[in-house]
């Protein structure tokens, strides 16, 4: 791997009054925090508590929405009581441990193994209560028609389940121990506790190395919604697609008046998602553009774009790994129609939104590094703060 070096000045001490958080652990305690409450959740349910957020009767689909949707409460709890536990066990060594030893690499590979678990029993609850909300309100004031005319408090009760609440409360989690891991070993590794820069930058965390594998991971999650968009509109206008035949597109008609008008909103403000995301390679991406007034001209504050772009990167890996399990799980119960169900299941566009999650999350990532300002302590990384289309031998 190439190394560049970062400055000259050392990391503040932690006497230094510019040190902004002198134990640099603030995430692995607010992680800690969320494992304690998670834990006491799980006991709690254990000893007969309402709303366990897993189970059949939360949803009517003919298949488990979650996987621990598929067991019994007790093993459902049994798993998130121990591996709670055990994360928990976790972040307390890295709390207490300095240095970056074998002990902490386990430590580590807990704490990823579990927020990868909550991926793989997350649903596409959350995904939908940010999705659908917006395009039910839009779709009903000026379509009048939205999932079969049911009212919006029926609605937005059906959207705001406890098994939604409880998805955004392990996306959380899942947050803030990525956060506590990424402190911790820039602390262990003499990462500056204002900036957490270490003292020799890797190149991908350069302004220029980030500029070039930023590019590639926005192209790709301004990619990955279009077929999704393509076949939702093609089932507006009564065209076949997706696995959907015309007489299940005449029938859904019957059934929800407006379900495909609903779907073609969905596209659309995932190919709104497509072109705001085209902003953190852009020009626009930076300065307010002309059109906005007030702001133009101005200097958009990074966390402008890092916020809503992580927030939904959160929310697709989880959903998407939930939408090919489920399309599996129907192929093998169909039997006689394997084959066709076989070609669906391969060719779905759904499929893609596994790559959209992580190639949106690469593509914030890198706008954080390209657009992350100059530390005025250890003065690591001080180059002036240009554009995208800057040349690489003058943008270091």
């Amino acid at each position: 791997m190439v190394k560049l070096n970062a400055g000259s000045r050392p990391p503040p001490s932690r006497g230094d009054p510019h040190r902004r958080d002198p134990a640099g652990r603030r995430w692995a305690v607010l992680a800690l925090g969320w494992s304690v409450i998670y834990l006491s959740l799980g006991i709690a349910w254990a000893a007969g508590a309402p709303l366990y957020p897993y189970g059949r009767h939360w949803d009517s689909s003919p298949v488990p929405v979650s996987l621990l949707d598929a067991v019994s409460a007790p093993t459902g709890l049994s798993i998130i009581i121990g591996a709670t536990t055990l994360v928990l066990l976790a972040l307390l060594w890295l709390l207490n441990s300095a240095r970056g030893a074998a002990p902490a690499r386990v430590a580590t590979g807990v704490i990823l193994s579990y927020c990868f678990g909550l991926v793989l029993v997350g649903d596409y609850r959350p995904l939908m209560v940010v999705a659908r909300v917006p395009v039910f309100v839009v779709s009903r004031i000026f379509f009048h028609s939205a999932e079969g005319q049911v009212g919006f408090g029926e609605f937005l009760t059906a959207m705001f389940s406890i098994p939604a609440i409880h998805g955004f409360w392990q996306l959380g989690g899942i947050l803030l121990a990525l956060m506590a891991l990424g402190e911790f070993w820039r602390r262990v590794r003499g990462g500056c506790p204002v900036c957490g820069r270490s003292p020799e930058l890797s190149w991908w965390t350069t302004r220029r190395g980030a500029r070039r594998w930023g590019l590639i991971a926005t192209i790709i999650a301004v990619i990955c919604p279009l077929p999704y968009a393509v076949t939702r509109y093609l089932l507006l206008f009564g065209v076949p697609a997706d696995g959907i035949s015309r007489a299940q597109i005449q029938q859904g008609d019957i059934d929800a008046p407006g379900i495909w008008i609903f779907g073609a909103g969905l596209s659309t403000f995932g190919l709104l998602g497509a072109v705001l995301t085209l902003g953190l390679v852009q020009r626009w991406g930076e300065r307010w553009p002309f059109l906005v007034p007030l702001l133009r001209g101005r200097a958009i504050n990074p966390l402008v774009a890092i916020i809503p772009a992580g927030f939904i990167s959160l929310l697709w890996p989880g959903s998407s790994l939930m939408f090919v399990r489920v399309n599996v799980q129907k192929t093998i119960e169909a039997g006689s129609e394997t084959a066709g169900g076989l070609a669906h299941l391969l060719l779905s566009p759904m499929n893609l939104w596994i790559v959209w999650g992580f190639a949106l999350a690469g593509a914030t990532l890198a706008y954080w590094l390209r657009r992350r300002p100059d530390c005025a302590v250890c003065h690591r990384g001080q180059q002036p703060m240009r554009g995208i289309w800057q040349s690489a031998a003058q943008n270091p």
